[in-house]
């Protein structure tokens, strides 16, 4: 018998896979919904489409990945982006009873007070950014808890996340522009996975000690340059194709490293030898 039943939204995305695979190492049992593929696919932003799901997986803990997470899409249609990121993870709380966990994202800052813990005051410069804050706003007064992601990497066929698209480039022999002035806390999506099934777990079985809001931290604080660089010494591939370009977008925070209590078994060079 499963330990428990676990509902994962945006499971087809970059982080749905490792996040599944962590449950079902937990005994859960898992159901995963997209948009258009995954164990059930639909738009959960629909009232009546995300109630029948609901009532037919039964879980005893909702894992909220899904987001309109591209900065310029969302910039584009902050509409969208809110009822996505904001609307949405607070009526899945709201039906949940709060056995929700929504991960967010350190984007929810500015940038000028790194880094960040846990309790910091969140001051979003996007839209992405404020729908983000708004969502866990809304998750949080309905009980449910929330946890924030730095920049993400690791293995994946569709090339997704932060080496992932460094290392498709470098494979097509095209130049990489990677910023050398914005600072995060970069992390690998399994080791995230691993941290965010354990939480679920316990808002499962009912634990009233999970924090509200909880940051996982990669090991080290780096650009998204000096990350590049480390991929491409770990694995041997051509760093002279990386080409330092400064980031001047002033909606991208350019320090949002995060704090938290719970670290990291890895080192950074173990996870990008594992990306």
């Amino acid at each position: 018998m499963p330990a428990f039943r676990a509902l994962v939204t945006g499971a087809t995305g970059f982080l749905g896979p490792f996040v599944t695979a962590a449950l079902q190492r937990r005994r859960a049992r898992v159901v995963g919904v997209g948009r258009s593929r995954g164990d059930v696919a639909v738009d959960l932003t629909q009232p009546e489409a995300r109630r029948e799901v609901l009532v037919a997986a039964g879980p005893d803990v909702v894992v909220h990945l899904a987001a309109m997470s591209r900065m310029g899409e969302c910039a584009a249609d902050p509409e969208r982006a809110r009822q996505v990121n904001a609307v949405l993870p607070g009526a899945l709380a709201e039906a949940m009873g709060g056995r929700i966990l929504m991960v967010s994202t350190d984007l929810v800052f500015d940038g000028r007070a790194a880094p960040y813990g846990a309790a910091a005051p969140v001051a979003p410069l996007s839209v992405y950014g404020m729908t983000k804050a708004e969502g866990e706003e809304r998750v949080r007064a309905a009980g449910g808890k929330v946890v924030r992601l730095p920049l993400l990497f690791g293995p994946d066929p569709a090339f997704r996340g932060a080496t992932g698209m460094i290392r498709a480039a470098l494979m097509a022999r095209k130049p990489v522009h990677l910023f050398p002035n914005e600072y995060r806390t970069p992390l690998h999506a399994a080791d995230a996975a691993v941290a965010i099934a354990g939480i679920a777990a316990r808002l499962a079985e009912g634990d009233p000690l999970v924090p509200e809001v909880q940051h996982l931290p990669g090991p080290e604080r780096l650009s998204r340059w000096e990350l590049g660089q480390r991929f491409c010494a770990v694995h041997g591939l051509p760093a002279e194709l990386l080409v330092p370009v400064d980031c001047e977008d002033a909606t991208r925070p350019r320090d949002v490293s995060l704090a938290g209590e719970w670290r990291a078994s890895r080192s950074l060079d173990a996870m990008l030898a594992d990306a």
